[in-house]
């Protein structure tokens, strides 16, 4: 173009101006992504330092709950233990008063054969046709009954005043602080 020198020179200019224009713009363009990446970094660092937090506190946590859990555990099996002691013991003393029961038993027994004398006064028939029962023989029956039962009784009152400790125990165990485990 040569008869328009003017043009040519506007046109250069121009070109030259949308240069440096889209080469600053590039620069302020690659400069704000410099810095985006970099508030992106810094951001992953916090979360990931944050996670690594959150992470320790729930492993703290689960320490703690699995050491509760084996406290606790430790202290039913010691009440479980503890309980199975009483009852044998109970079993023992219910062994023990049954022998004297039997014993007793078979003194009265014997005293039982004494009282009954066939040669006494007004042994017979009594007024209703029937013979007597020797009070000796009653009151030894009836001192077996009464000590049977209360064997009997003893040992279930026994057996249940175990487990009823054996109970609070193990309430008292997993209600002391530390319940509910924190979370």
């Amino acid at each position: 173009m040569p008869g328009y020198p003017m043009i040519n020179r506007a046109l250069t200019a121009l070109a030259t101006a949308a240069a440096i224009g889209l080469g600053a713009l590039s620069v302020t363009l690659l400069w704000e992504l410099r810095g985006a990446k970099i508030t992106l970094a810094r951001e992953r660092a916090e979360r990931a330092q944050e996670r690594e937090k959150l992470t320790a506190e729930a492993l703290a946590a689960s320490e703690a709950a699995r050491a509760l859990e084996a406290r606790w555990r430790a202290q039913h099996t010691e009440v479980q233990t503890d309980a199975q002691n009483r009852i044998r013991a109970a079993a023992a003393d219910a062994a023990r008063a049954r022998n004297a029961a039997d014993s007793l038993q078979r003194r009265a027994e014997v005293i039982a054969a004494q009282c009954a004398n066939p040669q006494r006064d007004g042994a017979g028939p009594a007024p209703g046709g029937t013979a007597a029962q020797d009070p000796g023989v009653v009151l030894a029956n009836l001192l077996r009954g009464v000590a049977q039962a209360a064997g009997e009784l003893a040992a279930v009152a026994d057996a249940r005043g175990a487990a009823g400790t054996a109970c609070e125990r193990a309430y008292d165990a997993i209600s002391a602080p530390g319940w509910p485990p924190a979370q």
